[in-house]
């Protein structure tokens, strides 16, 4: 499979999963977002109390389980970078959405991170274990 196509099948992978958590993908290419950052997923939910969740995701591969938030943080330095900044012009009051960045791992699983205006902590989905907690002795 050619790197384009794997990135294209991994988009649609991440759609229906943000789909079966009840967000409805709006984009599913790259779109710059800030400054040479691109997302490959921007999602939208409504909540029950009027307003919405927005999500964007950030697809890359890996070989391999990220196996530490230091190695997470540095294979998503450029990300941490750019959204840092974006966290420092927005204004108190504003929520900007989530910004998390998917690592595509084997087994076909996808490893959640959240990039924070603190850093980068890793995300789970419903009823699943962090890879880091399962290789803790």
């Amino acid at each position: 499979m050619t790197a384009v196509r794997r990135m294209l099948v991994l988009e649609q992978q991440a759609g229906n999963i943000l789909l079966n958590m009840g967000y409805e993908p709006l984009i599913t290419t790259n779109v710059e977002i800030f400054r040479y950052l691109t997302f490959n997923v921007i999602a939208r939910k409504d909540l029950k109390n009027g307003t919405f969740d927005v999500v964007m995701v950030k697809l890359k591969i890996s070989l391999h389980a990220i196996r530490s938030l230091d190695e997470a943080a540095m294979l998503c330095r450029e990300e941490i970078r750019c959204m840092k900044k974006f966290f420092d012009l927005l204004p108190d009051d504003v929520l900007a959405g989530r910004f998390e960045v998917w690592f595509s791992i084997p087994s076909n699983k996808f490893q959640t991170f959240e990039i924070t205006p603190n850093g980068i902590q890793e995300i789970l989905s419903p009823g699943e274990e962090t890879w880091m907690q399962e290789r803790a002795p």
